[in-house]
């Protein structure tokens, strides 16, 4: 969820918050067969009247499904962030917001905005019923039909249904995040929050096949065709998306684990004039891998291994400055130690392919050399 996310591929149908609206097409291929579903209702008669029902029900769930997700872009919104996308998908939809530095408690909030903001429209829904001012009877005697009523009744239904089932604690679902973000602040390591909503979501996978198939069985009848269907794919969207989290966890453990001190070589800073000589006395009273080599202004010009300077033949040494033995770096290829992980990352994405390493500088002093392959490994 960063602020450079690919663009979803899809028909755009608006802005709001920031954040482009997209549909996907296949979005509309699921509309018209849960209308029929939902017009037949498990082996009634499918004609025009059932069917505008069904297709109702059917965007009455969908758009549902986008208010939800509008609720965590406005969140996601509300804390600063910038919102990327909303998308509505086959299978429901997803926000994308930079996700940049992010704690705890906007994750968590962002994450439990969507469930919350179901159980609202469900309320919304049901008060008309709850005060009595819509009822069957009533409806009845001024249109004929009970659509008014029983698309109150879905409202209310498939809102509590998509709240409580986004709530459940594990990845994907809203749940697990919140669930995650709890685990987050408690314990202060983002990747052992991961886990535990990512194993949370697999007993979530689990669990559900089990308890559509287990019913039946304890109720004294086989499951039917549907419920193996239901069951099977519902857990073949859970637990892919737990186990890539459990990965996601693994490169956040590795990012929580990165300190640019323990991957550095350390070095000594030495002006260009300095001869291979010199460099050598100086190093022999450090601990150091690495000479990095200042400009008159005092900026890195380049560094080399400490090795490099006994390739240097003796004789040679005293009139041999370090400008003859360098690796040339372009100017500002640096880091500071305080910028952590995030720092690191970026640093390596400016400037790969330009620079092969980094100064490190530590409490304004110039203090080791950062390889860049050393930095992608240590985050393997």
């Amino acid at each position: 969820m960063t602020s450079e996310q690919p663009r979803t591929r899809g028909i755009t149908f608006g802005h709001l918050f920031g954040a482009r609206l997209v549909i996907q097409p296949s979005t509309i291929l699921m509309l018209l067969l849960l209308a029929v579903l939902f017009s037949t209702n498990g082996g009634g008669e499918l004609n025009r009247r059932t069917f505008s029902l069904g297709l109702l029900f059917a965007i009455v769930l969908f758009v549902s499904v986008f208010l939800h997700e509008l609720a965590h872009a406005a969140t996601a919104r509300a804390f600063g962030r910038r919102v990327n996308e909303v998308v509505i998908t086959l299978w429901g939809g997803h926000t994308t917001y930079d996700a940049r530095g992010l704690t705890p408690t906007v994750s968590g909030v962002t994450s439990a905005s969507g469930p919350v903001a179901n159980l609202a429209i469900a309320a919304v829904a049901a008060l008309p019923m709850w005060a009595g001012w819509v009822d069957v009877s009533l409806v009845d005697r001024i249109t004929g039909e009970v659509w008014l009523f029983a698309t109150l009744q879905w409202i209310v239904w498939s809102n509590v249904v998509l709240a409580a089932f986004n709530a459940l604690p594990g990845i994907p679902m809203d749940g697990g995040r919140v669930l995650e973000a709890v685990v987050w602040a408690v314990t202060g390591s983002r990747h052992r929050g991961m886990r535990v909503a990512a194993w949370g979501g697999r007993v979530v996978a689990v669990g559900f096949v089990l308890w559509v198939i287990g019913v039946p069985l304890l109720r004294g009848s086989a499951p039917a065709v549907f419920d193996f269907a239901w069951a099977g794919l519902i857990f073949i969207i859970l637990w892919p998306a737990a186990s890539q989290a459990l990965k996601a966890a693994d490169a956040f453990a590795a990012r929580e684990r990165f300190d640019v001190t323990r991957v550095m070589v350390p070095a000594i800073a030495l002006p260009h004039t300095a001869s291979v000589a010199h460099a050598r006395e100086v190093v022999s009273h450090h601990d150091a891998g690495e000479v990095i080599v200042l400009t008159p202004d005092h900026h890195a010009a380049g560094h080399f291994p400490v090795a490099m300077l006994d390739a240097v033949p003796e004789e040679d040494r005293e009139s041999t400055t370090l400008m003859s033995v360098t690796m040339p770096l372009p100017r500002g290829a640096q880091i500071d130690a305080a910028d952590g992980t995030d720092g690191a990352i970026a640093a390596v994405q400016q400037w790969w392919g330009t620079a092969d390493a980094l100064v490190v500088i530590r409490e304004g002093v110039y203090a080791g050399v950062l390889r860049l392959q050393d930095v992608l490994k240590s985050l393997e």
